[in-house]
């Protein structure tokens, strides 16, 4: 078993988010080009673009002013627990798809969580607790596409 992911400087932590963003924006893009289901490609197109604009503004964070973010010293921020992969296959099926939506949406928002209470800053903590909320409701909208379309089949 490998040793968790420890962030030395905040510069990492935010990193590690713009590379989560790009990873759900990857895919989502890829999944929206495998898929026949037009409604389905248009609403991961939309959830690509939303991904792209939280990496915009984490990127826009980083330029600005990130040494308002204060890791609190020695403590296991709980990052690691975010860094299992859930493999992204082109011919998964629509269900085990949106598992893996839920999943990743689910780390993004506490990630977020978490620094957002990082922050002494009320305007970059309002902006993360944004993020967080956004990616709540791409979770809620995966759990209810599940409910709907896979446990109803079944």
């Amino acid at each position: 078993m490998s040793e968790p992911k420890r962030f030395d400087t905040v510069e990492e932590i935010i990193d590690f988010a713009i590379q989560r963003e790009r990873e759900a924006q990857d895919t989502y893009l890829s999944y929206a080009r495998e898929t026949e289901r037009r409604s389905f490609t248009e609403l991961l197109l939309s959830m690509a673009e939303m991904e792209r604009e939280h990496e915009r503004k984490l990127i826009a964070l980083k330029q600005g002013n990130p040494g308002l973010l204060t890791p609190p010293n020695a403590e296991d921020l709980g990052f690691s627990e975010m860094l299992a992969q859930v493999p992204f296959s082109p011919d998964m099926d629509y269900g085990d798809f949106l598992i893996l939506v839920i999943r990743k949406e689910r780390e993004a928002e506490q990630l977020y969580r978490k620094l957002a209470a990082m922050t002494t800053s009320p305007d970059i903590s309002s902006m993360l607790r944004v993020l967080a909320d956004e990616e709540r409701k791409h979770r809620d909208w995966a759990q209810e596409r599940y409910d709907e379309d896979i446990l109803k089949e079944n």
